[in-house]
Parts: structure tokens; sequence; C-alpha cells
């Protein structure tokens, strides 16, 4: 969704509950209407893994009667490792571009169908949409029966953009830039969807200890993710085994086979293509995964697995988080160094911490954070206390914590504080500086506080001393 669309802010009613009647005088318990919900998961392999919190606590509710998934054919493995869904339904992602090179008016009425045989003659109660492309927002108010909702965002009956909570907004404005955003792409579409951020085990069954191998995923779905070529990950591979002790596994799509075996090719790695599920298994035990940002990172954060995030392009900041046991390295000058990425998989893989203090050259070339929980259960991304890292680092730090809490603060109804607007305005980071100057350019209670703030001190915003 674009920020130019017009938006309508709409209320988010809870479920239906029918009250308390009495018989014989000695009232009833009060009875729960059983919700009928769909949950819309029209993304990537690696986002639709996302939403298994959402689906997961949806499906445990009370008053949830059955939880069911749309999603695009070409993701059907994701859906089917999400939790708690009693139906599936796979809509042609390629058949319904065909039908629009033919016509626009054949791929509508091929959806049409689709949706009839989705509604089942009824329609949902509860729509919650987990995208927000133009497409997915229209199609989650045609899911709804008479007087039902959408959670998330959508496009009303007169083309207008709708959020049901904030969260979707600021989204919508601030999310899709790396630069920023303080908080999770997934995080927002949970706080849409009603769900609770914390408490959620995953989708690995029970502990036990990592024994596995060391994983290693090379390729993502676009080239500008790419970490190094293929001689420097085959160099990556057949050092990190002996660095780490473990033998190495290397994965990919089936495609990339004759790719992934140049990279193992003297090595003693193996190379492993298997479906989503198989590979879920791997990494259930693996001691840890080294991956550009790609489906792995998902189903290794569904699982809990250590991970090495290797990020460039625009897969990078607190947006693409996939979970708390990633270590996201962004490129900044250029990506990091294979002895970079031996001394942090060290770090991160071994049971018994390994000491690491930051070389110059490695805080020169990328930004290393570790991810986290807050006490609100939101993923975010701070410096870790083992890295000797630059002073700027912990000024960013300090910023994103001063803008996570001025947001969960306005999402919660609570009154601004002038005392925080103004320590956000003195921020010390060049991307609190940024967020701010982005903050007084734009509309609404937050932005009309911070120019008054801004107003009282002209320089608020420009770089600090």
């Amino acid at each position: 969704m674009t920020a130019q669309l017009r938006r309508r802010r709409v209320s988010s009613p809870a479920p239906f509950r029918a009250g308390a009647c009495r018989v014989g005088g000695r009232p009833n318990k009060p009875s729960v209407a059983r919700e009928r919900i769909a949950v819309l998961a029209l993304q990537r392999l690696g986002d639709v893994l996302t939403g298994a919190r959402v689906t997961d606590a949806l499906a445990r509710r009370r008053e949830t009667a059955t939880v069911e998934l749309v999603h695009w054919d070409a993701t059907a493995q994701a859906a089917a490792m999400l939790p708690g869904i009693a139906r599936r339904h796979a809509l042609p992602f390629g058949g319904l571009r065909r039908r629009t090179r033919i016509h626009p008016v054949a791929a509508v009425r091929s959806l049409h169908r689709h949706v009839d045989r989705i509604v089942d003659g009824g329609g949902f109660d509860t729509v919650v949409n987990l995208s927000s492309t133009r497409f997915a927002c229209w199609l989650a108010p045609a899911l709804l029966r008479a007087g039902g909702r959408v959670l998330g965002p959508a496009i009303d009956g007169l083309g207008r953009y709708v959020a049901s909570h904030p969260a979707i907004d600021h989204l919508n404005d601030w999310g899709s830039d790396p630069e920023l955003g303080v908080f999770a792409h997934q995080d927002l579409y949970a706080l849409a969807a009603g769900v609770r951020l914390s408490g959620f085990a995953g989708l690995r069954d029970g502990g036990g200890r990592r024994d596995g191998p060391v994983v290693a995923h090379p390729f993502g779905s676009e080239r500008s993710k790419d970490w190094r070529d293929v001689a420097a990950w085959r160099e990556l591979v057949g050092r990190a085994g002996a660095a780490l002790g473990r033998a190495v596994v290397v994965v990919g799509a089936p495609a990339e086979r004759e790719a992934l075996q140049a990279i193992a090719l003297g090595t003693f790695a193996t190379v492993m293509t298997c479906p989503l599920p198989e590979y879920a298994e791997l990494l259930r035990d693996a001691a840890g995964l080294l991956s550009v940002d790609t489906v792995a990172i998902h189903v290794a954060a569904a699982v809990g697995c250590p991970t090495v995030v290797l990020r460039q392009g625009p897969a990078r900041g607190h947006a693409f988080v996939p979970g708390a046991t990633a270590l996201c390295v962004d490129a900044r000058s250029e990506p990091a160094s294979i002895e970079d990425v031996l001394a942090l998989a060290l770090r991160q893989f071994s049971p018994s911490p390994v000491p690491l203090s930051g070389s110059a050259a490695l805080l020169e070339r990328v930004r290393v954070r570790a991810a986290w929980r807050d006490d609100h259960g939101l993923l975010g991304l701070s410096t870790p206390q083992w890295l000797r890292a630059l002073a700027s680092w912990h000024d960013e730090d300090r910023d994103d914590a001063r803008w996570r809490g001025l947001w969960r603060s306005h999402w919660a109804g609570e009154p601004l504080r002038a005392d925080v607007l103004t320590q956000l305005a003195q921020g010390r980071s060049e991307a609190g500086r940024r967020r701010w100057r982005t903050l007084c350019d734009g509309s609404g209670p937050l932005a009309i506080a911070a120019r008054r703030v801004a107003a009282v001190s002209p320089d608020a915003g420009r770089s600090a001393a």
C-alpha cells in the first residue's frame, strides 16, 4: 500500500457475545458466538511463515470456530506448516496472471469463482489480512459476511484505504523504509490482528540439544540480497567446518543445485535440496544457520535455530527481523568478510559464548545487531553487549528505544508528553534525526505535537555535536 492512498480509521468491534438470560430465576453462563476466521497470507514463502504466531493464537481462542488460510498456490509448503488451520485455500497466482493477459474481465471472473468456493455460501465473521498489497486489501472485505470485520489493511466499498489499527498506518507510512522503521513488519500485522506478541513457542516441539550440522543457505530470491560470489561461499563453507567443529550442509532450491555443488566442491560439505518441511527438520537440531535474507531465516526463526543473517540491499533495518535468535549483519561500506562471518558464527553458535571484540575493519564494513523481544513482545535490534562497538551504534540503539516507546504509547492512547518529543528532537543518531524530520513533515496528532516542539527549538532534528 502506498502512503498516498486516502486513509480512514475504523473501529475494530469485539466478536459478538450473546448476553446472559434467565431460566427459572437463575442466570445461565453467557454463550459465546463462535467465529469463522480467514487469514490472508498472500506473500512469499518466508512471509507466510511469520503468520504462524497469528494462526496459532486465533485457533486457541474460545470464541473461534475455525481458522482458514488463503494463500498463493506457490506457497503451499509454507501454508501447510502453519498451526491451527482447518482449511487452506490456494489461489492460482500464475493462472490469474495468465488470464489477465487474455483480458482483465477473464481474471476477475476466475477470481470470483475462487471467492465463491472459499466463502462457501456464507462468508467469514473476521478476515485477518497479513498482506498490504492492493489485491489483498481489496480481497479481504470480499470474503466477509454481512456485519463482519477486517483486521489489518483493507480497501472499503468507496475505494478508500482502511486501517483497523494504528500500527498498520505506521507500516503504510514508515514501515517499508528500513532506515525509518523500528518495528518488524510481522509484529505490526500481529498487533492489528489482536494477537499477543509473547508466549508463542514456535514450531519446534520441545527443547533438546543442538548437535546437528551448521547449515549454509547462500542464495536469496533477489540477486541484490546476495552476500558474495560462489568462490567466497566455498571458502567460507570450507573454513566453517573446521572453525566450528561441525559438519556443514549447503542448502537451496532444486534449480540451484549446480551452484550449490560448486560451493561444496572440495569442502567436505554436503548439498541438500528438499521440501520446506524437511528443511525445517534439518534446522530443528542444527547448530546454526548462515544465510542471506530469504525463506531460510524465517524457517530458522520458527524452530529457534541460531542464525547469522548477511543482509544487503533492501533487506536491512528492523522491518525484516526474522526472530529473536537472529544476529543481523547489515552491509555498510561493503559486505562482511569471510573472517567477519566466521568470528560472528563462532560467537552466535557456540554453547559456551566465545568473546569477540569488533575490529576496526569489521565495524567499518558492517553493522552488527542482535535480535530480541522487548517487554511488550515486540522484536527489536540492538548492539550486542559482547561487541566493542562504535559510540554511534549505541546512540542509534538509544534513539531506537525512544522511538519505539513513543509509538507504543501513542497506539495505547496515552497522552503525548512534550519531554519525550524533545528527547527525540535531540536525537544523536542520523537515523533518529531522519525520523524526526519525517515525523514533522507528516500528519496527525504526533506530527502536530512534533512541529510545536520544533517551533520552540528551531535546531531540533539537526546534526548534534
